[in-house]
């Protein structure tokens, strides 16, 4: 699916890291909610991204490629467009990437 149709976008962005990461929410008739966002590339001063979940999330990768590792995990994970990770609410995940990477946010708590 490449577009979401009768929905309601909240009009401003999510931001963090000065900007480097944005996301927009997404309404839907049923009450779900989802995020559309992107993630500009690590570099020197910025390593990796931290990011907290305040419900169960499956992010899905649309381009791009990264690594991510949830809390309680050892080790990074990698993954690329069309691939997809969860992460449970109340926690957290750290993601690393060098390029753009834009990403849906299923919110499913």
């Amino acid at each position: 699916m490449t577009t979401y149709d009768q929905v309601s976008v909240v009009k401003n962005a999510t931001t963090s890291y000065d900007g480097r990461c944005s996301s927009h929410t997404v309404l839907f008739e049923d009450g779900s909610k989802k995020m559309l966002g992107v993630i500009l590339p690590c570099d020197e001063h910025v390593r990796e991204y931290e990011f907290a979940t305040h419900t169960s999330e499956r992010m899905e990768i649309t381009s791009g490629e990264c690594e991510v590792k949830i809390t309680g995990e050892d080790d990074f994970t990698y993954y690329r467009a069309g691939q997809a990770f969860v992460v449970a609410g109340d926690s957290s995940f750290t993601l690393r990437t060098d390029q753009i990477v834009q990403y849906i946010c299923h919110l499913e708590g």
